[in-house]
């Protein structure tokens, strides 16, 4: 999905969750919704600088940290463990459950290491709420791309197998993100509505939140038509270069006619 796409679905997603884990702290609130857009960014590594002056350009500048920190050091460990060479621009490296786990941890050891030096007690335990954001937003990044065309390949380098679903982002005539959003922003209402309206904090409203949260993703999966293909057909390929048979005649000079037509002769009428 685009940008605005992941951005609008993760704030939606993570106020339904805030709802149910901390309900009465507007503050810690704002800080996770913060952390989970900037996860919702972090994986797109393969964006490019917008032109002009947009919106558009502060994502761009949020994926810096993941194009020129996480995916060398990515590349480099993934060279050491396989034995092969990566693109440190490439969308998968980054699009995958070992990849938002290694860039969570680099960001974390960004973050972590001057906090827990420099700050102490409600800072360090704001660093710590941000930091659970970003690792809600990558991975509801993750699920929302496996709905597109393109998917996600869950386990790259290490396995080829792909999900994806049947989701065109830049189809003006697919209604179905419209859709997600609209569901969305309903459930979210819903259960704000109940959380603040209710009289009390009960177990059973934490419940009706991670429902809420739970059907959105489960209807968002379904109506994508969501797939699991062993392997990705663009990297299936043979690992042994194929045979070519040669006419083991040679003659001397130019040939008259094609030497395809020459060779189907040969082994036709042999």
């Amino acid at each position: 999905m685009i940008t605005r796409h992941h951005i609008a679905l993760t704030i939606l997603c993570t106020l339904i969750l805030c709802s149910a884990l901390v309900p009465a702290s507007p503050v810690l609130i704002f800080v996770i919704c913060t952390g989970a857009c900037i996860g919702a960014i972090l994986p797109d590594v393969q964006m490019k600088r917008p032109k002009g002056i947009q919106v558009r350009v502060f994502a761009w500048i949020v994926t810096l940290f993941g194009s020129f920190i996480c995916t060398p050091l990515l590349c480099s460990f993934y060279r050491h463990l396989t034995g092969r060479t990566f693109d440190t621009r490439d969308k998968w490296l980054t699009h995958s459950v070992p990849g938002i786990v290694l860039l969570w941890a680099v960001l974390a050891g960004f973050l972590l290491v001057p906090a827990s030096i420099f700050l102490q007690g409600t800072a360090l335990g704001i660093s710590i709420m941000f930091l659970s954001g970003v690792m809600l937003g990558m991975v509801l990044h993750l699920v929302e791309d496996l709905c597109t065309r393109k998917g996600i390949t869950p386990f790259f380098p290490f396995s080829t197998m792909k999900v994806s679903g049947s989701i065109r982002p830049c189809d003006a005539n697919d209604r179905r993100i419209a859709q997600f959003h609209y569901y969305y922003g309903s459930v979210a209402g819903i259960v704000l509505a109940f959380q603040y309206l209710a009289t009390g904090y009960t177990h059973s409203t934490t419940f009706i939140c991670l429902f809420g949260l739970a059907s959105c993703m489960g209807m968002m999966i379904w109506s994508s038509e969501v797939e699991i293909i062993p392997e990705d057909p663009k990297d299936a390929r043979p690992t042994v270069p194929p045979v070519v048979l040669l006419d083991p005649v040679s003659f001397p000079g130019a040939p008259r006619y094609p030497t395809s037509g020459l060779m189907m002769g040969v082994y036709y009428f042999g």
